[in-house]
């Protein structure tokens, strides 16, 4: 099919071109051989009047013609996958929809485990790839890569819908070893000792708590830095150093090593982590399924608190917010 001259067939080769700048990787990316890819991109440089992707060494670089067609050709493609996924009812007892999700470890460990349990009871054929956010976590959402974030609010990326789903505050997590049980850990000790902490992705993303405290008169002695939040019991048990961890993930560690959990000496505010998808995505039976699981799971954890016995307060409409994860 053709519009304005161009064979829209052309728009997907084009768009894995513009990923990848590889010709090989493109063709294996829209399951095409190496051939017919060069001949596409042959086509659409006529079609253009532009090279798009000229030799630089041994690598391809993008013309300034074809960066600024990214975007456009990247929202055109998610507008049709969106028609071409149009459907009046959606059954998850059949669905065999892939589901990718980016989030951190805490996220997966707190509520997405239960989440893909209880799908394994809804929806039996659905999949889920779950992946770390990262430096490039808004690219993904921007170009469809993903369907979902979840996210602290400063993390979520404009432009597209999203919606808190729980509330967390912060505790101190100590090996029961080194520490006398109920007891409290004051504010002079808390900055005497060592600590694990957290960074993670290639630019060394840190925690929302490290965020908070960046102001600080008084710092932590990082003694260890993990790479992510799973790892740290394994750093932890057997020393006198201390975590500071979500309250949720503190009392999940805690029930599965000689951990104990005590209450942070430091006032740190509460966050609240956000589900984000894309906004074409906004009609889409099968996302909105999920964050409905999503919600229901969400409203289904343990309170933090005898005070709190609810789910947070829901916003009336979704949130729209920018931010980065450093």
């Amino acid at each position: 099919m053709r519009f304005n001259k161009l064979d829209l067939n052309l728009l997907v080769v084009l768009d894995a071109l513009l990923a990848t700048r590889s010709v090989s990787r493109a063709a294996e990316r829209v399951f095409l051989s190496q051939p017919a890819t060069s001949l596409a991109l042959g086509r659409l440089r006529d079609y253009f009047d532009d090279e798009l992707l000229v030799p630089v060494g041994k690598t391809l670089v993008l013309t300034p013609l074809a960066e600024q067609l990214i975007k456009p050709v990247r929202e055109v493609l998610l507008q049709i996958q969106t028609v071409t996924r149009a459907r009046p009812t959606f059954d998850p007892a059949t669905a065999t929809r892939r589901f990718t999700i980016e989030s951190s470890d805490y996220v997966i460990a707190v509520l997405l485990s239960e989440v893909v349990r209880r799908a394994a009871r809804l929806a039996p054929l659905m999949q889920f790839d779950l992946r770390a956010i990262s430096p490039q976590t808004h690219e993904h959402l921007d170009s469809g890569e993903i369907e979902l974030l979840i996210a602290p609010e400063f993390a979520i990326v404009q432009g597209h819908p999203a919606e808190p789903l729980f509330e967390d505050t912060f505790s101190c997590l100590v090996c029961q070893a080194h520490s006398a049980p109920d007891a409290a850990i004051s504010r002079e000790a808390y900055f005497a000792a060592g600590h694990v902490g957290v960074e993670w992705g290639g630019g060394r993303r840190i925690t929302y708590d490290a965020r908070m405290l960046a102001g600080s008169r008084q710092v932590r002695r990082q003694d260890v830095i993990a790479p992510n939040f799973t790892l740290v019991p394994e750093l932890l048990v057997g020393t006198p150093r201390i975590a500071t961890l979500p309250t949720r993930l503190a009392r999940h560690m805690a029930a599965r090593f000689p951990l104990r959990v005590v209450p942070c000496p430091i006032a740190i505010p509460r966050f609240a982590e956000n589900v984000q998808w894309h906004k074409y995505q906004e009609r889409d039976p099968a996302i909105s399924w999920l964050r409905e699981l999503l919600r229901t799971t969400a409203r289904d954890l343990p309170p933090l608190d005898a005070s709190r016995r609810g789910p947070p307060r829901r916003r009336r409409h979704p949130v729209r917010h920018t931010g980065e994860f450093s």
